[in-house]
């Protein structure tokens, strides 16, 4: 990775982007974003977001365009966001920090899961708390991103785990 620095003061990556990709938003469009219910033949944005490992909970879109689709928790951190349409999106570990508005992180080896702040300016809301810190889910809890709300199910807890 080359770290290159624009007239802005922006900080990117050389070898994969041309000019700034915070200055030139152009070049960001569909390159880290996978929409929920993603077309059946993802393409290499789609397999980078795929959760690690098996599935260990959910979002599910509670309202709008995208009302009902689930966004997949995997083993880790699961980073979300929202599309130009505002719709809940799952991001790819190399997503723009700028676009990273949360993070549902599943540990494994605690078995338990915690909502993380994102490094966007824009907020998520656990119920109606801003998390600015770590919180931790037990399931049922409502997060909501912009205009959206989505309904948080965990597959791994007391119960199951993989």
């Amino acid at each position: 990775m080359k770290l290159t620095k624009c007239e802005n003061g922006h900080f990117y990556d050389g070898d994969k982007y041309p000019e700034c990709p915070y200055c030139n938003t152009e070049l960001l469009k569909d390159h880290s974003i996978v929409h929920a219910g993603a077309a059946e033949q993802p393409g290499p944005a789609a397999q980078a977001a795929a959760p690690a490992g098996p599935v260990a909970g959910w979002l599910v879109v509670l309202d709008g365009p995208a009302r009902g689709r689930d966004l997949r928790l995997g083993v880790g951190r699961s980073f979300l966001g929202l599309d130009g349409d505002g719709t809940p999106v799952t991001l790819s570990a190399d997503a723009p920090l700028s676009a990273r508005q949360a993070a549902v992180a599943y540990d494994a080896e605690k078995n338990a899961f915690t909502l993380l702040p994102g490094s966007s300016q824009e907020l998520c809301y656990l119920d109606d708390a801003a998390v600015l810190e770590a919180m931790p889910l037990a399931g049922g809890e409502t997060l909501r991103l912009g205009g959206a709300a989505l309904k948080f199910v965990p597959l791994c807890g007391a119960d199951f785990h993989w």
